[in-house]
């Protein structure tokens, strides 16, 4: 099984600080796995290229790296174990279609939020052309709306979008109707606070007034 260093580690054997293994992530110079806590981690592999002087981090999207998404709304759902089988339904996924998955990305939250920091981080590779294929198990693991859009944004980074089941299942209606609520609860909210900061403004205009007299 391969071995893979934590960011200190790799950063010891390189001969470099670990600000210089997030700026080379960054930059697309260093291929990082992420745990499913979001931690770096570098092969051996990866540390024996660098160390040999070779580049071919821009041969990356041909050489198909798959990155797989997956995400729940709630911590209640992961505590139940939702997010782990889905994490490996969709490695056996990828094993049966031989795929090489060297990157595995999960958050817990609405599929409404874009500031997710699995999908950020998955992002960010993306644009430096490191992961050719996104395999997710439906498709609003990625997004509730607007998938047509990322599927474009990755297209134009050499990136394609995999979806294993094309229908969605209970629990994912489920959450859209949790989902719709929250936008529903979010504009109320947003309506009252607006009514509010109007009645406190016409209350003050009016013993502004009082006093004048």
């Amino acid at each position: 099984m391969e071995k893979f260093y934590r960011i200190s580690e790799a950063a010891y054997l390189l001969g470099i600080c670990n600000k210089t293994i997030r700026r080379w992530d960054a930059l697309g110079k260093i291929r990082c796995s992420r745990t499913q806590g979001g931690h770096r981690r570098i092969s051996v592999l990866e540390i024996e290229r660098i160390l040999s002087g070779i580049d071919d981090t821009s041969k990356t999207v041909e050489s198909g790296i798959t990155a797989i998404y997956c995400r729940v709304s709630s911590h209640e759902q992961k505590k139940k174990g939702d997010l782990d089988r889905q994490i490996q339904f969709s490695k056996e996924y990828c094993a049966q279609k031989q795929y090489h998955v060297e990157h595995i990305f999960s958050d817990v939250g609405s599929g409404l939020n874009t500031k997710r920091s699995g999908l950020r981080s998955m992002c960010k590779l993306i644009e430096n052309k490191r992961i050719s294929r996104v395999v997710l198990t439906y498709s609003d693991r990625l997004t509730r709306f607007g998938l047509d859009y990322l599927d474009a944004y990755f297209k134009s980074h050499g990136t394609k979008i995999q979806i294993i089941n094309k229908d969605p299942d209970c629990t994912m209606q489920e959450e859209l109707v949790q989902d719709l609520i929250a936008i529903i609860t979010s504009f109320s909210g947003k309506v009252h606070g607006m009514r509010s900061h109007k009645n406190k403004n016409k209350n003050e205009d009016g013993n502004i007034k009082k006093f004048a007299e």
